[in-house]
């Protein structure tokens, strides 16, 4: 069978940036993207003065290794690959290196966006904390890129194990060696130097030495992993899914339900019989189903923490609502989550004690969030 692979990956790049684009409309319209072009300008007037209460003996240079190192290493694999594929496509897997390539091209280019953003966000606490010659100013905006690019190919060689496990324990050998090489940019040559012999740089040649002897053997030895490829290519989707079903509904979303054993007590509080059917329905698809739990936590702990840092009163209201505002946003899709699922003819709950149970819920969630931030203005 002949396959044009350039003309298959041009199509369906194609086919999901038009994807892309029509769902960013309606989270544009949504008022997510007002909120945070707000946010971002009010602590660009704030960002100088929390640099500067930054503490002299705090290892600047380490912390930026970490953060970026952790950036740098997560490299996810679209591939835009479909279920029909495994297929069509297999038979001829020796034909399809160029995509492929294209793919990693297309990671790479990609995830350099957010990489970018995150280098520009801590670039005043690099000049700040550094010299700040024009020859470190480049090592900082360039050796990430090229450990962005290297994360990348060696994360696609390892997505060829079958065994989840191992590709854990080389997820971790990247990290530490992006980190090394980091903190030794970072911190000009001295992290591990006793002597003036540079044993980070020493440690860094032996991991990737070690590593693309490894690697070799992973190619050598295994071929691609298609079911795997395709499970990484359906997270993607989904997760993406996720975000524009905060504000469209998306009739295809396939939603992973998550255990989280240490918040289904919560549920307990709601008293179990027909009249709190619904409660209990909702309740359970916040703290289990997609990203919804996940997401709310999250906002909590990033506003706790802008609130803390701010040393304006009135910059920490702000803050406080904002955040309000984007779980109040995030929530919207939990109201629409079962009827497209068909869940209510499957229990004894209507449309009147559906919408009673949605509001309960936010109004009980958005209560909790305010009164936790609230707390945190008052007290510190």
């Amino acid at each position: 069978m002949n396959v044009d692979v350039d003309a298959l990956f041009r199509e369906r790049q194609k086919r999901f940036f038009e994807e892309v684009v029509r769902y960013s409309a309606y989270i544009a319209n949504g008022g997510l993207l007002f909120v945070m072009l707000f946010m971002m300008g009010l602590l660009s007037l704030y960002y100088r003065s929390l640099v500067d209460l930054i503490p002299v003996w705090f290892p600047v240079p380490y912390f930026l290794a970490f953060v970026i190192a952790t950036v740098v290493t997560q490299s996810r694999h679209r591939t835009f690959l479909l279920e029909a594929d495994l297929l069509f496509l297999t038979p001829v897997e020796t034909k399809m290196s160029s995509y492929f390539q294209k793919t990693q091209r297309y990671n790479f280019f990609v995830q350099s966006i957010g990489l970018f953003l995150v280098l520009l966000l801590f670039s005043p606490l690099y000049e700040l904390g550094l010299s700040g010659t024009s020859g470190q100013l480049w090592f900082y905006w360039c050796v990430p890129f090229v450990l962005k690019g290297w994360n990348i190919y060696s994360s696609w060689i390892c997505l060829r194990l079958p065994d989840k496990k191992r590709e854990s324990q080389y997820a971790l050998a990247r990290f530490a060696f992006t980190f090394f090489v980091l903190a030794w940019v970072f911190g000009e040559g001295r992290l591990l130097t006793y002597q003036g012999i540079p044993y980070a740089g020493i440690i860094c040649i032996g991991i990737v030495i070690w590593f693309h002897a490894r690697l070799h053997a992973i190619k050598k030895k295994h071929s691609l992993q298609w079911y795997r490829l395709l499970d990484v290519e359906k997270s993607l989707r989904s997760r993406f899914y996720r975000i524009v079903n905060q504000f469209k509904d998306v009739p295809w979303l396939q939603n992973e339900v998550k255990p989280r054993p240490w918040l289904v007590p919560i549920t307990r509080l709601v008293s179990y019989g027909q009249a709190n059917a619904a409660k209990l329905l909702v309740l359970r698809t916040f703290i289990r189903s997609g990203g919804y739990a996940g997401l709310y936590f999250r906002l909590i702990l990033l506003s706790t923490f802008l609130i803390l840092v701010l040393p304006n009163l009135y910059a920490k209201l702000i803050i406080g609502l904002l955040f309000l505002l984007m779980s109040a946003i995030q929530l919207k899709g939990l109201s629409s989550h079962h009827k497209k699922r068909n869940m209510y003819s499957l229990l004894p709950i209507n449309d009147q004690q559906h919408k009673h149970a949605f509001t309960w819920i936010r109004r009980v969630l958005l209560t909790t969030q305010g009164t936790v931030s609230l707390l945190i203005i008052l007290l510190f």
